[in-house]
Formats: C-alpha cells, structure tokens, sequence
C-alpha cells in the first residue's frame, strides 16, 4: 500500500480522531479497527517485512548469508543472532502475503540455515553480535542465551512451514544445544551470559523475555532441563514480581488483577516469548495465562506512562509504550509501573505499541495513527523509526534531556522491527502462532512444564 494512499485515509477521517483526542473519554482498549487504522498497521507490516528482506545479507556465497542486520543504517557490519529468528519468521509472512514467492522464501531460508550451521558455536549456542559479512565474533559479544533463543524459535517456525532439508537443518541446531550447560547447578537458574574470557554472569532470577528458554531447554530430546528452572522462577515470582497497579490521575485505567512483572517494566519482556508462543487458552500448572499476564501489563504501562504524561510532552493518550530502545544519546530499557527498578525520560518506543496489537488492539490501532500523522519525521523507508522523545513539559526541572529533545531516532532495530512484524502477523490469522505449535519439540516442551489447554469454565 502506498503512503500517498495511507494519508488520504488518514485525513478522511481525521475530524474523527482529533474529536477523540480532544476529549476526556477512556481510551478504547478493544474492538475492530476502522479503515484509517488498518492502513497505517498494514503499511508497518509491510516495511517491517522489507527491512528483513532488503537489509539482510543476500548475497551468494558470502559467509554471512542470511545475517540479519542488529540496526540500520547505523552499524552497517553488525548482525544480531536474535534478529535472524525475526528474519526467518518475516520469510514466512512475506510467502503468506504474497509479497515473495514459496520459492523465493524457502531458498533465502534454506540458505540462511547453511550459513547458521557454519557459524561458531559454543555447546551449540551462538554469539550475539557477529559480523554481516564473515559471521565471525564482534565487540567480544557474549555467547547468549537468548538470542540463541530467539534464533531457534523463529528457525523452527521456518522448519514447519517450509520443511524439507529447511526442517532438517533446523532440528540439527536445535538438537545441538546443550541446554544444561549454560545452567547453574547450585541454583537451577540460566545464566545471562557468558564469555570465553571471563565465563558465565548473571542469572536470570525473575521472569522476564526468557519464557521461550524454559520451553526449549525443557522439550529437547538431547539436552533437557526439565521444569525445574521453570517452577524456581514461578516460586521467586510468586514472591517478589506479583502485583498490580492503581492509576494515580483515572481510576478506570487501573490494573487491579494482580499479574507478574519483570525489574525494569519493559514491554518488550511480555512480547517477545509470546510472539511465538501461542499461549492464549494455556495455563501452566499454577493457573497462569501468559498471554493474560501480557495483557495486563500493557495496560499497566499504558496507564503510567498517562500519570506522568505531565512531566513529558511525549506521553499522551495515544501515545505511549515504555520498552527498551534508544534514547537521546543513550540505548535503555525503559519502562513503567509496577517494576522494581524503573527509568524514563520521556522516550516512546513505537514498537511496544504495535507489538501489543494483540493485547490492546483497537488502543494500538489509534495509537498508530497517532504516530504516523502527528510525529514528525518518525516514518521512514521501513516504517516507524525506534523511538522518539519531544521533551518534558518543564525544561527546567530536566534540563540535561530538554537540552538534546525534540528527538527521532535515526535507526530502526531488527529485533524491534521483528516483533512488531510477528505480532502483527498474528494479530491478523495468527500465523507464526500456527507454525511455532506444530513443532513436536515445542509440544513436548509446554508438556514438561505442565501447560494445559484452558478450559471454558477456567476462561
């Protein structure tokens, strides 16, 4: 669709949506989305999709074929390990949507998995950052979990849909990883990383983006951990991430179901695992709805960041979603409340709030409207740009942020681009959701953890 086509809609309806703004009504968090709305969320799928296809490395015979870029423009030798699970699950929706053909997608795919088992790997994990053009190790990154993680959830979609030596390669990487040795046995909990330099650091000791970790670690058939990594998070959970939030300035937006939070109330830690994992009607053996949880915490942070919409010009009533991204002359996790170490400056991540489609999707809908006429050089040649900051109300009471704002960032970020491309996908017939749970392994995985169906009466 083209933008030109985009902003007549726009303007179509726009006596309509400055009526909304300029009233004092609840936002609408549910419902169907109108035309204007599903223009502009149609026209950031579709670039999502285009940055993975035009900036990945696609060129023959290159070691790093199938790289996935971390950023773009900015760090143009950069790939990210996690941002190629993005890149293989965009391939699925653009065969989908018609925008390549099967061909055209299991080819870059097939490829990509070819390059992804010539890749270094330690105890079948991979390094972070590498460079785009030789896969060699960059910035001495750690060999992470994570986005070892992220890497294999959208390779064993790609497996599924494609098939064939695609799925053949795919469950030899994944069969590889040796799960337990990125363990710590004194405690059960991961690790968050570890370099050969210096060894393991971290741990991820509360719940966070790392629920596809327990999934995966749990269902191999080589390398299991079984549940109890899982149940000792659920149990520090319970303890000391469990709560819910009271608006401070309209009741009506107060979460008062208590749901797990993550440390720093990022939004991205509910977005990523569920953007492969289709936990809508799952419950794991305490009762607990992921999807849910999710829910509930996107409105949480989309009723803070309207309590504090009086310190930053940034926050407003469709403008909202505090994630990790880059700042004024910083990159960091952003967040609200409740969390129990949180910061902002008034910096918006645009992709928390389209990868929250499905939590809030006519609240999204609006808001990406919102983003796309009103914010001035936010929308570039690959959609919304990764965040942007006008500034605080007051300059004098955050004089070091008022001095480096009104800003738009220059990059776009592939893992951000990414989830906002699945849950998008999603949102519209569930199609990463579809793939990721035919996978035997990812079955077996809910299983050893105790995730059930929901039932009706549980619903």
């Amino acid at each position: 669709m083209k933008k030109i086509f985009v902003l007549l809609i726009i303007m179509l309806g726009g006596f309509i949506l400055i009526g909304c703004e300029q009233n004092n009504e609840p936002p609408v968090i549910d419902g169907e989305l109108n035309a204007s709305e599903l223009a502009v969320i149609n026209e950031e799928y579709k670039r999502s999709f285009d940055f993975f296809w035009e900036t990945t490395n696609h060129t023959d015979g290159s070691a790093g074929y199938g790289l996935a870029r971390d950023r773009y423009p900015g760090n143009p030798t950069i790939a990210s390990i996690g941002a190629v699970g993005f890149a293989l699950s965009a391939y699925i929706v653009g065969v989908e949507e018609g925008w390549i053909s099967f061909e055209e997608g299991f080819e870059r795919t097939d490829k990509t998995m070819d390059t992804l088992l010539s890749l270094q790997r330690v105890n079948g994990f991979y390094y972070h950052w590498i460079n785009m053009q030789t896969g060699l190790r960059e910035w001495q990154s750690e060999v992470s979990i994570i986005d070892t993680a992220l890497m294999l959830m959208g390779g064993l979609a790609a497996g599924e849909y494609f098939g064939g030596t695609v799925k053949e390669k795919i469950t030899d990487i994944y069969r590889a990883v040796d799960w337990p040795w990125y363990l710590n046995p004194n405690n059960n909990l991961f690790y968050m990383g570890y370099k050969p330099e210096t060894g393991f650091s971290g741990a991820w000791d509360h719940m966070a983006e790392q629920l596809m970790v327990y999934v995966l670690a749990s269902g191999s058939p080589t390398h299991s951990v079984s549940k109890a990594p899982y149940s000792i998070i659920m149990t520090i959970q319970n303890a000391q991430y469990k709560g819910t939030y009271t608006s401070t300035t309209n009741p009506e937006l107060s979460v008062t179901t208590p749901f797990y939070y993550s440390y720093n109330g990022s939004l991205f830690q509910h977005q990523f695992s569920q953007g492969f994992l289709d936990l809508r009607q799952k419950v794991d053996e305490n009762g607990v709805n992921w999807f849910e949880n999710g829910r509930l915490a996107t409105l949480a942070n989309y009723a803070y960041t309207q309590d504090v919409s009086h310190l930053y010009k940034t926050y407003g009533k469709y403008s909202w979603g505090l994630s990790a991204a880059d700042g004024p002359g910083e990159y960091n996790a952003y967040g609200g409340k409740p969390a129990k170490n949180n910061t902002h400056n008034g910096t918006i991540a645009p992709y928390a709030a389209m990868a929250s489609i499905n939590y809030a999707p006519k609240l999204v809908g609006k808001t990406a409207v919102h983003f796309f006429s009103e914010i001035n050089g936010l929308v570039g040649q690959y959609g919304f740009k990764d965040s942007f900051n006008l500034g605080p109300v007051n300059p004098e009471q955050f004089p070091n942020i008022a001095a480096k704002t009104p800003w738009v960032a220059s990059d776009y970020i592939g893992i951000d681009k990414g989830i906002t491309l699945i849950m998008i996908a999603n949102y519209k017939d569930a199609i990463i959701w579809d793939e990721v749970m035919k996978n035997d392994y990812i079955k077996a995985g809910l299983t050893v953890l105790g995730f059930t169906t929901q039932t009706t009466q549980e619903s």
